[in-house]
């Protein structure tokens, strides 16, 4: 019976100890400042790999043909200047045609194979983002 009670008293002053330490003591990382966050670039960013690897190319214009990035895709970041034109439209055909899907400013992708193009938005609609894409231009998303 000693044994059951030195156990339970143990127990019970490590929770006494866990409750009355601070907050901000208990935190294992420190919490990220706005200060710290990546400033705006102008660019669209696109990688061959998802979570922003494999880096393929960065645009501050539109490209109606992504070129060798074309339908390689996995992951991508709008990093465009906020204002006039910072979201982005992708598309899953050469020119700006087929399916689209909108980027807004400043989130990224960092996996394609969760995302498809918008439904009825021509040919690709549906269709998964992952190597997919051929072209995106600059536009004003709702």
């Amino acid at each position: 019976m000693g044994t059951v009670r030195s156990a339970l008293i143990g127990a019970a002053l490590a929770m006494v100890t866990v409750a009355a330490t601070p907050l901000a003591a208990q935190a294992s990382e420190p919490v990220p400042l706005p200060s710290q966050e990546p400033p705006a670039d102008g660019l669209l960013h696109v990688y061959y790999n998802t979570g922003y690897s494999g880096w393929c190319d960065d645009w501050s214009g539109e490209a109606p043909d992504w070129g060798s990035c074309r339908n390689q895709v996995s992951s991508l970041w709008n990093n465009g200047y906020p204002g006039n034109l910072d979201d982005v439209w992708v598309y899953w055909g050469l020119n700006y045609t087929g399916a689209r899907r909108g980027v807004h400013n400043g989130i990224g992708l960092s996996d394609l194979r969760q995302w498809t193009f918008d439904a009825n938005t021509g040919p690709g609609a549906g269709e998964w983002l992952n190597d997919n894409i051929s072209s995106h231009r600059w536009t004003n998303l709702p």
